[in-house]
């Protein structure tokens, strides 16, 4: 029999313990309930509009929505459908381009979220180059043969009665936006097509604005959020949670009054010092985005895009909008009332 005061030191552990057990399981608790869902989102260029992606993270907006979210940089349309396709990402600010090229090979790529849904290009050129029309007999530089930047060029040029064939307009594969300024500050190529915040330092280094592309209304998917379909069918909780982000970061982008914060961002990702250029980043970025609302992708502009690609590519001759674009994220949170509330509730400073 165990005498009563050699109960003591027994009853005092068992307490310990039990403190212990319960601590431990509440701490087990916390974190489960804190824990963030990891995911990887890329981006496939660097300017002012993959803020859409930026703003999110730099104002926790990913980790508010219970997101560990890694954003990398992958620089090609096509390199980021591949990894997408791979499952090495799932989700990325991508080009309607190589989403639809991806696609008809098979990839199940899909438009999840339209970015910037009109052909947000300026066509600029040397000052030998008086005009558009002036483009006849000229060299076009583009990214690639069948890139965004290449469906961009000749869809401008058909609107404006242009044929590249007939007219002996020659396109040249000159790399990104950067290496095809280049090519024309050495002269082999005449024109490109850049996006806006390009401008004003063009303007600065005596090239020539032959015109914003997206004041004419021509439907265009130029920017996109895209996934798969695989990841969709088994993270698309997780994804669902990414375009809530995004839709808060556009939003938070939409208000006027947050225009210090996102200056700040862009200067720290496009590594602009001057204030000069920041500020026309800034300027296009806030276009984009209270044109986006809500951020269904462009049906006509897919279509367009698809229409295309279709003379380069049989498999995307086969290929509908349906096939191409999943909505139903968006449509969501839209159906729900989770957008209008963002919007609300960001004008009202909250």
């Amino acid at each position: 029999m165990i005498k009563k005061e050699n109960m003591m030191p027994i009853l005092c552990k068992l307490r310990r313990r039990g403190i212990f057990t319960v601590l431990t399981l509440l701490v087990g608790f916390i974190q489960s309930a804190f824990a963030q869902e990891k995911i990887r989102l890329s981006y496939s260029a660097i300017s002012p509009s993959t803020a859409f992606l930026w703003i999110p993270r730099e104002k926790g907006l990913f980790k508010k929505h219970g997101l560990d979210a890694e954003i990398i940089l992958i620089e090609s349309g096509t390199l980021t459908s591949q990894a997408l396709a791979s499952g090495e990402i799932g989700i990325a600010d991508n080009a309607g381009a190589p989403a639809i090229i991806s696609n008809a090979s098979g990839s199940g790529e899909t438009i999840i979220m339209g970015l910037v849904n009109s052909l947000e290009y300026n066509m600029v050129s040397t000052k030998q180059v008086k005009d558009l029309m002036d483009l006849k007999g000229k060299r076009v530089g583009v990214s690639r043969i069948g890139s965004s930047s290449h469906a961009a060029a000749e869809i401008a040029l058909d609107h404006f009665k242009l044929d590249a064939k007939r007219d002996n307009i020659t396109f040249v594969q000159s790399g990104t936006m950067t290496t095809r300024v280049a090519g024309l500050r050495v002269g082999s190529i005449d024109a490109t097509v850049v996006d806006p915040g390009f401008i004003p330092f063009m303007l600065k280094e005596g090239y020539k604005d032959l015109g914003y592309l997206g004041k004419f209304g021509i439907p265009y998917q130029h920017e996109s959020l895209d996934s798969s379909k695989a990841y969709l069918a088994k993270h698309r909780d997780t994804a669902l949670m990414a375009v809530k982000g995004i839709i808060e970061g556009i939003a938070f982008i939409a208000q006027e009054r947050n225009v210090a914060d996102v200056k700040r961002v862009l200067g720290k990702y496009l590594k602009f010092d001057d204030p000069a250029k920041i500020d026309d980043a800034y300027k296009s970025l806030r276009g984009y985005a209270v044109n986006i609302r809500k951020p269904y992708p462009t049906k006509e502009g897919v279509s367009s895009l698809i229409n295309f690609l279709a003379r380069f590519n049989p498999k995307v001759a086969k290929l509908t909008v349906q096939d191409v674009v999943d909505s139903s994220l968006v449509a969501e949170l839209d159906k729900s009332g989770f957008i209008d509330t963002v919007y609300r509730e960001m004008g009202q400073g909250k």
